[in-house]
């Protein structure tokens, strides 16, 4: 269920849960949204950890504090194959904005967790037919791919990297629940 909730300042509360009451699904790889952004938002700041990309089982080297980055600076080259990167936990606050100072802030009424990439997670994901196997391969898109997470799960890979996440960093729940508020912000 997603709720939201219009109020007179031009800020949107979105609440969602998840409920799978008795039924027994299979792990899930995020808890979250993904919606999609104007190019042009392309300088971001936020409170959360950082300043490099983290994860859950991978964030003690991220320090919680205030960050400002360019959109540039979220996507991590040094990987081989196109892949999930860029995220950040932990987060209480992120503002993506334009030059002229306009663009939108989002707070978690909890932490939350956020990547803002140029990119789709399908088109980093080479797929049977796709031929993005190098980040070379991948063209950015005319929009911002920003994903507003509870949770996701962790990367795994800490004795080798076959390895999966250890429990604790799995997300087998049955009930999940987050909010958070979308701000405009106007120069």
């Amino acid at each position: 269920t997603v709720i939201y909730h219009i109020m007179n300042s031009g800020a949107v509360k979105v609440e969602a849960v998840f409920e799978a009451g008795d039924k027994r699904l299979p792990e899930m790889p995020r808890f979250g949204m993904r919606m999609q952004l104007d190019e042009s938002l392309d300088n971001i700041s936020f409170y959360g950890r950082g300043p490099w990309e983290n994860y859950a089982d991978r964030n003690t080297a991220s320090f919680l504090g205030e960050y400002n980055q360019t959109l540039n600076e979220q996507f991590t080259w040094n990987y081989v194959r196109p892949q999930e990167n860029g995220y950040k936990t932990d987060v209480r606050w992120v503002k993506l904005n334009a030059q002229n100072g306009n663009g939108i802030k989002i707070s978690g009424v909890q932490p939350i967790c956020f990547s803002a990439l140029p990119y789709t997670a399908e088109d980093m994901d080479p797929g049977i037919t796709k031929k993005n196997q190098h980040p070379s391969d991948l063209n950015e898109r005319n929009f911002i791919s920003l994903h507003v997470d509870l949770k996701q799960r962790g990367v795994g890979g800490d004795n080798s990297w076959g390895a999966l996440p250890h429990d604790k960093y799995l997300l087998k729940g049955n009930k999940y629940s987050y909010s958070y508020i979308i701000e405009p912000l106007k120069n």
